[in-house]
């Protein structure tokens, strides 16, 4: 044993288990994180809509963590496979299969949570999330999914952990993660929450130094990430944005990985990924709130047309006003927004659609800014929320 624990000291001394926090930027920033998870866990959706946002940001960390690894199919079309909308080629097959293998380990990671059961790492957890993640997927000879690998490995230029002492660190990792959570449990929930997000970018962070498997090793470490970030209390459709943010800014994310371990800096790696994952959560927050003034501006436009007499007129002014975009649009583009209200406006006299948007602007549904577009008049429903977006 003791040469096991010689052998990786010597040739990787920055596996230490051990993080001693710096509290400055980064607690604040996860202080804010916080908050925003906490008002993303209390934002009433529609039970449609909120399916939807779970599926446009299941979609994104899946398409995420599989294009680090070179799958090249796009955010779209990973969202069409997952639905069963899209079926590639038989010589592309291979890349449905990589998207619906961690679509699959993340549900699992979901449904776990939602059962209310209580995350412990353990080296099974991992070599069964490797085994789900490079399950029917063709791999080099040397591969094993599932099982930690024998042979010495070289990711571009970082030497892997020494394979004999593979077991031994995994142990190590697992043992110091599962510590530092429990101690996160008797922290009030801000402070176990910052404990928590920083433990679960250093268990991916430590997974992907010591890469324990033949293949599939980063997967399975931003997959522990997001299972670590959803026991932290972040809400699910927020614990895959770390995913991301990596794909996203990958150069960085590469070089961040490297200087945390040639440099000594894993607190440059933190404060890199918690800057990303506030950054996310305030793009996420600001598309939740899109979506729910949408919902808000259809029930309150329908509401108003509920007091007009019915008729075709009535019908043509609320489908044109419902079809404009936030941002506007050109008078000359109105009457073909969508092809219900261009069937609408098929053949009717040219001042039809001056009298609907003199009737819609008494009605104080739509605005003219000052460069003659037409907006819906959204600012009635976001008294709180000044967007400039809105503004003339």
């Amino acid at each position: 044993m003791i040469a096991l624990v010689l052998s990786y000291l010597e040739t990787h001394p920055w596996l230490v288990f051990r993080y001693q926090p710096r509290f400055e930027v980064t607690s604040m920033r996860l202080g804010e994180a916080f908050s925003k998870c906490q008002h993303l866990l209390g934002t009433p959706l529609m039970p449609k809509v909120a399916a939807e946002l779970a599926a446009i940001y299941l979609a994104k960390g899946v398409a995420a963590t599989t294009a680090i690894e070179g799958n090249s199919l796009t955010e779209d079309e990973v969202r069409d496979v997952l639905a069963g909308k899209k079926a590639l080629p038989a010589a592309l097959n291979y890349l449905a299969v990589e998207v619906k293998n961690v679509e699959k380990l993340l549900g699992d990671i979901h449904a776990s949570a939602r059962q209310g059961e209580r995350f412990v790492l353990t080296p099974q957890w991992l070599m069964a999330a490797n085994r789900q993640i490079l399950a029917d997927i063709s791999v080099a000879e040397h591969v094993r999914p599932g099982v930690f690998t024998t042979d010495q490995l070289r990711v571009g230029g970082y030497k892997t952990a020494p394979p004999q002492d593979v077991p031994y660190l995994v142990d190590r990792l697992c043992e110091w993660i599962n510590s530092r959570l429990d101690e996160a449990e008797s922290l009030p929930d801000d402070f176990a929450f910052v404990n928590a997000v920083i433990t679960a970018i250093l268990a991916h962070l430590y997974l992907v130094w010591i890469h324990p498997f033949g293949d599939g090793n980063g997967r399975t470490a931003r997959a522990l990430e997001c299972a670590i970030m959803e026991r932290a209390g972040v809400p699910w459709i927020s614990a895959n944005l770390l995913s991301d943010f990596y794909n996203r800014t990958r150069s960085q994310y590469y070089a961040r990985l490297n200087a945390a371990s040639a440099d000594n800096d894993v607190h440059g790696f933190i404060e890199y990924a918690v800057t990303g994952f506030v950054a996310l959560l305030r793009e996420q927050i600001s598309h939740v709130q899109k979506m729910q003034r949408s919902v808000a501006w259809t029930n309150y436009v329908h509401q108003v047309f509920q007091s007009q007499p019915s008729s075709e007129a009535a019908k043509r002014r609320r489908a044109l006003v419902l079809a404009l975009p936030e941002r506007g649009a050109e008078r000359g583009s109105l009457r073909h927004l969508t092809p219900q209200v261009a069937e609408m406006y098929s053949g009717k006299a040219t001042n039809t659609l001056t009298q609907d948007l003199n009737k819609l602007s008494e009605l104080g549904l739509v605005t003219q800014t000052s460069r003659g577009h037409y907006r819906p008049a959204l600012g009635i429903i976001s008294a709180f929320l000044p967007d400039a977006a809105h503004r003339p």
